[in-house]
């Protein structure tokens, strides 16, 4: 094996100089891994087994292995390339795993072990193919600061820039419910990067999702008054039509989730949702809360300092929104947000002093810059300067090319503190939560400035 070569080689091993036993500096967590006939073999049938190279102080490298399935317990079973851990496997430690049926939804994952029985799982992908037994596959992992690429015989299939949990480590592989076999385990060195620790943490608006929907009845005047005792700076909640006209809170299309009602909202009257109970699904206390009404929702709000996040999910309903806001008097206190486009062209276009975001959530390929290009591009052609992005949509390069094109960025919906701490060391404008005391928590240990405003 060789280790820290000049030619930035950090290891290279073809397993044929050692028979029997384990490779000078490889550290098993057991006595399922051995090296014969120049590979090196694992036996996890009866559960997860890992082994360890490297030294904890190794930032940035590119990983590269042959590896085989000999044997599976069933289809779900994995082996992985591990990066980022403690010297003796001390958590967190991230992988890249790769299942042997490839072709689920998770067929292969960017994955975090947090606890001894928890993982967050902070990229997944469909490889559309079931692993032959004996086929071998080239895996190849590069980590670049917080960045993470994961390759399977050449074809990238994770990209990440979520590796958070630990800024250096070492590596390694593991297996689960299979044996298998690695051949040619090499590491690159890459160059450094500066860590995510020492970019400075900075403010951001706090919008509780469907009010502080973690501890209350999502969209729920409960809820919003829990996201306001939080010191969340903003509470979303999403709106729809009833049968006869009423605008009232409601996620889904139908009151089945989360009342003891069920049927469509636009079928049902405002009597009838009046009449349901919505909060004794999340807990007995809150037994015979009501779906508020928009009216309600803005009122809860006016003169607390926490914006109304108002999220329209159903079309035509623009100017029952606009006039709900201007009869209390919140246009300076209330913000509006859609995934349909054309919804906030009309917001815009019939109230331009009232701010409204443009929801996405779709996984976009190409540079930083392509991304942000074709987001800037549907912003202006729905009138807004303001966009609100599924998280895993962004990263430091991405949130600076948006703010570079002039847009407010937003992000939902974050619930991982290291997610969210990295979130705002990229300096997004706002983060949706639904654990708002969270983020409050982190911003009262930093230094007081102005709060950035939902403009």
């Amino acid at each position: 094996m060789n280790m820290a070569s000049p030619t930035g080689v950090l290891v290279n091993e073809t397993f044929n100089h050692t028979k029997g036993t384990l490779p000078a500096g490889w550290l098993a967590d057991g006595n399922a891994w051995r090296v014969t006939d120049g590979q090196l073999r694992v036996d996890a049938m009866r559960g997860e087994a890992r082994i360890l190279v490297g030294k904890p102080d190794w930032q940035n490298y590119e990983i590269t292995t042959t590896a085989t399935f000999e044997k599976v317990a069933d289809d779900a079973r994995w082996l992985s390339v591990v990066f980022r851990s403690g010297k003796s496997g001390t958590l967190p430690w991230s992988q890249f795993c790769v299942r042997f049926n490839g072709d689920q939804r998770n067929g292969a994952e960017f994955a975090v072990r947090v606890s001894p029985k928890s993982w967050r799982i902070r990229g997944s992908a469909k490889v559309a193919r079931k692993w032959q037994i004996d086929q071998p596959q080239q895996l190849r992992v590069v980590v670049r600061g917080s960045d993470v690429e994961a390759f399977i015989d050449g074809q990238r299939v994770i990209e990440s820039p979520f590796c958070l949990d630990r800024e250096t480590g070492c590596v390694g592989l593991a297996a689960n419910g299979c044996i298998a076999r690695f051949d040619d385990f090499r590491v690159r060195r890459l160059p450094p990067t500066t860590p995510l620790s020492k970019m400075r943490l900075k403010r951001c608006e706090v919008v509780a999702h469907r009010g502080f929907s973690a501890v209350a009845p999502e969209n729920t005047l409960s809820a919003i008054a829990q996201a306001i005792r939080a010191g969340a700076t903003g509470s979303e909640c999403d709106v729809r039509r009833s049968k006869d006209g009423r605008i009232i809170a409601m996620h889904d299309e139908t009151v089945n989730r989360t009342t003891n009602g069920k049927g469509k909202v636009e079928d049902l009257t405002f009597a009838q949702l009046r009449k349901l109970d919505a909060g004794s699904w999340k807990h007995k206390k809150f037994a015979g809360e009501r779906i508020p009404t928009l009216d309600e929702i803005l009122a809860a709000h006016k003169d607390t300092g926490c914006t109304a996040v108002v999220e329209i999910k159903v079309k035509d309903i623009e100017d029952q929104v606009i006039d709900a806001i201007r009869r209390a008097g919140m246009m300076n206190q209330t913000a509006v947000i859609a995934f349909d486009g054309d919804v906030v062209r009309e917001m815009r276009t019939r109230e331009p002093r009232l701010p409204c975001a443009w929801l996405c959530g779709k996984s976009l390929k190409g540079t930083p810059a392509e991304r942000a290009d074709w987001i800037a591009k549907q912003a202006k052609e729905y009138k807004t300067n303001m966009v609100d992005l599924g998280y895993s949509m962004l990263s430091r390069d991405v949130i600076a090319e948006l703010h570079q094109r002039g847009l407010v960025v937003w992000a939902w919906t974050v619930d991982d503190p290291v997610v969210i701490d990295a979130l705002m060391r990229w300096g997004v404008d706002s983060i949706t939560t639904d654990c708002p005391d969270l983020i409050v928590r982190a911003m009262d240990k930093m230094p007081k400035h102005s709060r950035r405003r939902h403009r």
